[in-house]
């Protein structure tokens, strides 16, 4: 019988993820019968991806470094493997290594963790080989999907079809390729001093002058880390960060990582009772909060009352309670994010979207304390501004750029850095993309609330007739319709480990009190 074979579309995080879930799943199973594997990867490295490629150290991760694994069965992987980096140079008598001294922050660079993934990148595909499966690796990108018949056991075989032109076949194919590139929101590409895609931070603003006045369009997390950077390489900057909301992510506080039952125990009661709206979800949160002493309305009063940036950020460096148990409980949640939002109407689910959605990402994913007393520095020094109601951009006559504002105002500014962060519109995509191509050929069929259709519990496409393809998946941002939040590392994790248990044939799980 002829050995089965995997592709994986997009060699990052995700792909990092399944490929150590998989050899886990394997590893722990009798007659594992392990397919070959090959990974499609255009960019410099196989395991960070463009989120965590090499980078500016100022670039910091959102989450302390203690909550980083690509395993959430084992949460300190990542940070072992950190400690582990200067403990072993640091022998002691004997040449026993010494224990690492903690951190000064809880908050390490995004590409720190991108070597890491790269580590067990590597190492995974070494326990795969141990475990009778080779991982090729593919530096080109995937162009184009299609099915043809002649696969492995006379079922159909997906064939992929690379940049270069060269053609693959694979029995069982996983999409990780990302998020869809930031919207050109203005229709800036190719005008001079316009950068479209900022990661990697230092390849792509070193060309920015260290005198320019710079607009930064977003206001998110991506947009803090072009402000930082720029601002560390130019002393002579004015950066303006400018969206239309003019909200900013909340500042992070560590108030433990706990689960809080009392939570969970009420979601699970709002799912078994078929109970689930956003009245009983924000009721479920205000009467966890209150039990803590404060309330959702405290908790959100930033946001619902408009603070501006710097308000916001001095308020919750000086009161951190309210915010940071209102994380703690968004963060709480994370398993039951998908069944609850699959739960609401839809009705309720599009307005959330509209009106509610940005509020919950600046809690479910805030930016570390240290980047907030960054900004506040910046703006105290003149040196960095924050501008809501940002309408429209266009090249200037004469060089340059003309931002135009809600309420009449316009500004010119040297250059221009798109970081409005990810988007799961299909539309958005490329037309030359894989995502696009899938979609005009109907394998992909858009999801209305964002990314593609997909089977919720095995992560299984489901093409236009509604049912799934029993053998293409995807992981991350392309499932986000289905499961409301999958861009986390975390979440990325959770779903490679359910695709990796879907590609370990059932007959080969065996008990190990039943083999001879």
């Amino acid at each position: 019988m002829k050995k089965r074979t995997i592709a994986v579309v997009g060699g990052g995080a995700a792909c990092t993820a399944f490929l150590a879930a998989y050899a886990r799943r394997l590893s722990g199973d009798v007659a594992g019968a392990a397919a070959d594997v090959i990974v499609f990867e255009p960019g410099k490295s196989f395991g960070p991806g463009i989120a965590y490629a090499e980078d500016a150290d100022t670039a910091l991760l959102n989450r302390p470094y203690s909550a980083m694994s690509v395993d959430y069965g084992d949460p300190g992987q990542f940070r072992r493997w950190l400690y582990r980096q200067t403990s072993a140079g640091e022998g002691g008598e004997g040449g026993e290594p010494q224990a690492r001294r903690t951190p000064r922050s809880h908050f390490v660079s995004r590409s720190l963790f991108g070597q890491y993934l790269e580590n067990v990148f590597c190492q995974s595909r070494e326990d795969l080989r141990l475990l009778g499966a080779q991982v090729t690796l593919v530096p080109s990108a995937v162009v184009d999907l299609a099915v043809e018949a002649g696969g492995a056991g006379g079922s159909d075989g997906h064939v992929l079809t690379t940049a270069d032109g060269e053609r693959f076949v694979a029995d069982e194919v996983v999409i990780a390729i990302g998020a869809i590139a930031p919207s050109d929101v203005y229709g800036l590409a190719g005008t001079a001093g316009f950068v479209a895609q900022p990661y990697p931070l230092v390849g792509s603003l070193n060309e920015v002058d260290p005198s320019a006045e710079v607009l930064v369009l977003g206001a998110g997390l991506t947009a803090i880390d072009v402000a930082v950077v720029l601002a560390e390489a130019g002393q002579e900057r004015r950066i303006t960060l400018a969206s239309r909301s003019g909200r900013i992510p909340d500042v992070r506080t560590d108030l433990g990582t706990g689960e809080l039952p009392e939570l969970l125990a009420g979601a699970r009661r709002l799912l078994a009772r078929g109970d689930v709206s956003m009245r009983s979800i924000h009721g479920l949160v205000d009467s966890t909060l209150r039990l803590s002493g404060t309330s959702m309305r405290e908790a959100l009063l930033p946001y619902t009352d408009s603070w501006s940036a710097p308000e916001l950020m001095r308020h919750r460096l000086e009161n951190p309670l309210p915010g940071g148990l209102a994380q703690r409980c968004v963060g709480a949640l994370t398993p039951f994010y998908s069944e609850l939002w699959r739960a609401l109407p839809e009705a309720s689910r599009r307005l959330f979207l509209r009106d509610h959605y940005r509020t919950y990402n600046c809690l479910r994913n805030p930016m570390p304390v240290t980047n907030a007393h960054r900004l506040l520095g910046l703006h105290e020094e003149g040196r960095l501004g924050f501008a809501r109601g940002i309408t429209h951009v266009t090249a200037a006559a004469g060089g340059g750029f003309t931002a135009t504002y809600a309420d009449g105002r316009t500004g010119h500014y040297d250059a221009v850095v798109n970081a409005v962060g990810r988007t799961n519109n299909t539309a958005a995509a490329s037309a030359s993309s894989l995502t696009s191509r899938m979609v005009r050929n109907g394998t992909f069929v858009s999801h209305p609330l964002g990314g593609i259709r997909v089977d919720p519990e095995t992560n299984q496409v489901r093409g236009s007739a509604g049912a799934a393809f029993p053998r293409l998946y995807v992981l991350g941002d392309l499932a986000s319709g289905e499961h409301f939040h999958v861009s986390s590392m975390e979440l990325v994790a959770r779903q490679a480990g359910k695709v990796a248990a879907q590609l370990v044939p059932a007959s080969d799980r065996l008990l190990v009190g039943a083999v001879a």
